[in-house]
């Protein structure tokens, strides 16, 4: 393909030629001029569509993306919906369970209040018998038995203490009121002539205490309802059976009077 140069260095030849050669030339070179502009206007014509064809294409390419994009967030989108879907759901079970646990915790409140009205004054009645009990018992620990009791009474009136408690409280001062029946037992304390001496308790079944010097013993005599003095041949058999008790001797068979009732083995 001629270029512009060499075109017009063949004008320039040409206008040295004369008139009719001129114009012989330029009729021969019409229609090659003819088709050199075709040619630039085509070049520039497809060059002009190459650049519209790229601006068409970037911008298919960016709405693709934006396209891909989308989908990409409404896919993300859908299983968020779908999971807070099955989570509202777990909720509504959860919060139906909730409500059938609250009905129920209502109930039970009912029921408890009704509980409370019967056991308060049956607690009372348990405490009323038990304090009968220890006055009408063998006088052991009367002291002790008594301030029990007492400390139970104030209790019961206590705010803060649970009923629950309290009931359980009550009941294990019956329990160890059982095991005084199931056990031996020395402990030291006054007389009823404020002399100190050493008792020995055999369950329920004998009471008796010895002085300190260990010759004068005394029983407890359930019929009468006193102490009664006991023949010096049993001081022996007091004083083993309170050794006994204080795990200062091995147990052994103890040979002891009843008063009333003659002797005990």
């Amino acid at each position: 393909m001629t270029n512009k140069k060499d075109a017009f260095e063949i004008l320039m030849r040409l206008i040295r030629l004369p008139s009719y050669g001129v114009m012989a030339i330029l009729l021969m070179a019409s229609p090659y001029l003819t088709a050199q502009n075709l040619l630039q206007d085509n070049e520039q014509s497809a060059q002009s569509n190459l650049r519209a064809a790229k601006a068409s294409q970037t911008k298919i390419d960016k709405a693709y993306e934006q396209q891909r994009d989308a989908l990409h967030q409404y896919r993300q989108t859908q299983t968020e919906i779908d999971q807070l879907a099955i989570y509202n759901k777990q909720l509504q079970k959860i919060v139906s369970n909730q409500n059938i646990q609250v009905d129920s915790l209502k109930t039970q409140i009912k029921e408890i209040e009704i509980t409370q009205q019967g056991i308060m004054p049956l607690m009372e009645r348990m405490l009323n018998g038990l304090q009968q009990f220890i006055q009408l018992d063998t006088p052991f620990l009367i002291k002790e038995r008594e301030e029990r009791v007492a400390n139970l009474r104030v209790l019961l009136l206590s705010a803060e203490i649970t009923v629950s408690e309290k009931f359980r409280r009550i009941l294990e001062a019956y329990q160890i009121e059982v095991e005084y029946g199931r056990t031996i037992e020395a402990y030291r304390a006054e007389n009823s002539q404020q002399q100190m001496v050493d008792y020995l308790r055999v369950g329920r079944v004998a009471l008796y205490y010895l002085s300190l010097d260990g010759t004068n013993a005394h029983a407890w005599n359930t019929i009468e309802n006193k102490w009664q003095p006991i023949d010096s041949d049993f001081d022996r058999s007091i004083l083993n059976g309170i050794r006994i008790a204080r795990k200062q001797a091995a147990p052994s068979l103890l040979n002891l009077q009843l008063p009333g009732l003659g002797e005990l083995q």
